[in-house]
């Protein structure tokens, strides 16, 4: 990938409570926004500037609104993902894979949060939209003051 940041600028988080086939009460978060690749290219009053470069992008990262979870009651949280192109300069895009997950915190293993991995090669600046959905037990979300 460039040295440009990755920005990723999140929607409203959705959190709703859920009865799932077995009947259980479950958990269930939307996590949804941009994430812009290579940084945001400049709008001006005649188009969009941007200095544009191949790139390999293979990047897992946090998601910035994730709630903190829980490590022990995850092993039947569901997690489900989709990424569709946005922005790509050249029209040289292609997204080759997405898959996401509720991953420990490198700083704190006791916390795991939402994680998204977007796979693409691209001509940056790119942006993707994506959406992640997690549905997990009730006591799955660490409260405040629980380690997050």
């Amino acid at each position: 990938m460039t040295d440009k940041p990755i920005d990723i600028v999140p929607q409203p988080r959705i959190d709703t409570l859920v009865t799932d086939a077995a009947g259980r009460q479950r958990r269930r978060s939307e996590y949804a926004g941009t994430i812009w690749f290579g940084g945001r290219p400049e709008v001006s009053a005649y188009g969009i500037v941007a200095r544009s470069a191949p790139a390999v992008i293979d990047t897992p990262m946090f998601l910035p609104d994730s709630l903190a979870y829980r490590p022990d009651p995850l092993e039947d949280a569901l997690v489900a993902c989709s990424v569709a192109i946005q922005g790509s300069q050249e029209g040289a895009a292609h997204v080759l894979e997405c898959s996401a997950g509720i991953a420990p915190d490198p700083r704190n293993p006791s916390v795991y949060w939402a994680q998204l991995r977007v796979s693409a090669r691209v001509v940056v600046p790119f942006a993707v939209s994506y959406r992640v959905e997690v549905l997990v037990a009730m006591n799955g979300i660490l409260g405040k003051g629980e380690g997050a």
